[in-house]
């Protein structure tokens, strides 16, 4: 079989394996009674009551996927399943999702067992980012730590607007899936791919309006992962005689999670307001107060984090005139969102 059909069925099987489980999460959920209520927490917006259930919906695809590609669709290299500490990563941070859901967790328990996590991917999963740990394998591991946290938390935070965290995520997917196949690693663009596509089958119940949320069980392990995939890809292929700007791909491939954490970490502190304490000062709030409806802020957010991610893919191969013009795209993008934040600044 070619490698083109060991790719796309395994996605497609994701995709409406995704939409059909989450149809039924959100089933059982409303039985269950395991709903985001409006006003649950100060950083949500919606005013009805929604099921959670997706996060575990989209888990249980691509666990079910995956798995039946390794065996019926073999890769030639003999890959295509993430190293078990990822696995055990991200399905140790649906449980925790799954917890906080149920009833919220104190945040800093919650971000100490996401420390935990991402600590031990780290360590096992050989995540430390190579062209540090040559020169400071100390700082290397202390560096991808950090990041894995950052990004993990990132698109957590990131999840407070119908399908706004999940659209983001597919492009985060699909360029760890084109960062995979532009390294020749076949297995690697599987998993991303199929992750892509299993989020769009949750996106076709959490759109504007949502009937389903993959809540922080979903949240959390897709930052993980994406966290996970931005220090395993390779994005410089010195080799070939890249440029060493394209080491600033998961910079971009992760900014909108990245300048929003940023953004509203910022405002709070300078209110005097705990950091781990929600608002409304997030990307999709903002957009609100400026009048701009719930689907054209989507699209915009979206089209914004297509632009950035396409940047990345400029600095692989660029000389320096070329990956120049491409941080310009992105510094102008990103002065956009500067001028945005700081708009009918009320929050």
């Amino acid at each position: 079989m070619s490698l083109t059909l060991a790719w796309l069925l395994p996605a497609l099987a994701a995709l409406f394996g995704s939409v059909l489980l989450c149809r039924l999460a959100m089933r059982y959920a409303v039985r269950l009674g395991f709903l985001d209520r409006p006003g649950s927490e100060a950083h949500k917006q919606h005013t009805r009551t929604v099921p959670y259930g997706g996060g575990p919906a989209m888990a249980l695809a691509l666990a079910v996927t995956l798995s039946l590609a390794a065996w019926v669709l073999p890769l030639p290299d003999g890959s295509g399943l993430l190293p078990w500490p990822m696995l055990a990563g991200a399905a140790w941070l649906v449980v925790v999702g799954l917890a906080d859901d149920a009833r919220p967790l104190p945040p800093r328990l919650k971000l100490a067992l996401q420390a935990v996590v991402c600590a031990g991917a780290v360590s096992f999963a050989d995540l430390p980012i190579d062209f540090l740990r040559a020169w400071n394998p100390v700082l290397a591991w202390i560096t991808a730590f950090a990041w894995l946290v950052l990004v993990t938390n990132a698109y957590n935070l990131l999840d407070h607007a119908d399908g706004l965290s999940g659209s983001v995520a597919v492009v985060g997917f699909c360029a760890l899936a084109g960062g995979a196949v532009l390294s020749g690693d076949a297995g690697a663009a599987r998993v991303w791919l199929c992750l892509a596509m299993a989020m769009l089958g949750f996106l076709m119940w959490n759109r504007p309006p949502a009937r389903l949320y993959m809540g922080d069980a979903g949240s959390l392990a897709i930052g993980f992962l994406i966290g996970c995939g931005t220090l395993s890809t390779t994005f410089w292929p010195s080799a070939e005689g890249g440029s060493p700007l394209a080491l600033l791909s998961p910079l971009l491939i992760c900014a909108i999670p990245l300048f929003d954490t940023g953004a509203v970490v910022v405002k709070r502190l300078r209110r005097g307001r705990p950091i781990m304490q929600g608002d409304r000062n997030h990307i999709s709030h903002r957009l609100t107060r400026l009048g701009v409806g719930a689907r054209a802020s989507l699209g915009a957010v979206i089209a914004l984090q297509i632009a950035l991610a396409a940047s990345s893919f400029q600095l692989r191969n660029a000389d320096w005139m070329s990956g120049v013009v491409a941080l310009a795209q992105a510094a102008a993008i990103c002065i956009a969102l500067v001028l945005l934040e700081t708009a009918r600044d009320h929050g």
